[in-house]
């Protein structure tokens, strides 16, 4: 810690208090050190950078789109499978009325 301390700042750059070399030693030493949060300091997390925020968000849009393809597709083949339903439910309500002529036509079952 007296190391970084000693150190000069960069140019442009104002020396780092002690507090700041504090809150920055936990997080080059251990990631999961949770002491400085726990007595009441702030550990500044680094910001995402703006390139990878912009390449993420993309990914979620191809995501979101593949997604919706899906669904989509998913909803044509119900639809598909809905009006097969109910072609096989006029065939069937039409079944016995065929069935009852074409007998008729044979001539097995005379009309009651």
């Amino acid at each position: 810690m007296k190391k970084w301390l000693a150190e000069p700042p960069s140019e442009g750059e104002e020396p780092k208090s002690k507090t700041q070399v504090v809150a920055e030693v936990p997080e080059q030493t251990n990631k999961k050190n949770t002491f400085l949060q726990n007595v009441g300091m702030q550990i500044v997390q680094p910001r995402p950078n703006t390139q990878d925020v912009a390449a993420q968000l993309e990914r979620e849009k191809m995501e979101n789109a593949e997604l919706l393809s899906i669904v989509n597709n998913q909803r044509k083949q119900l639809e598909k499978a809905d009006q097969a339903r109910i072609r096989m439910e006029e065939m069937s309500k039409r079944c016995p009325d065929l069935e009852a002529k074409v007998d008729l036509l044979l001539g097995a079952n005379p009309p009651s």
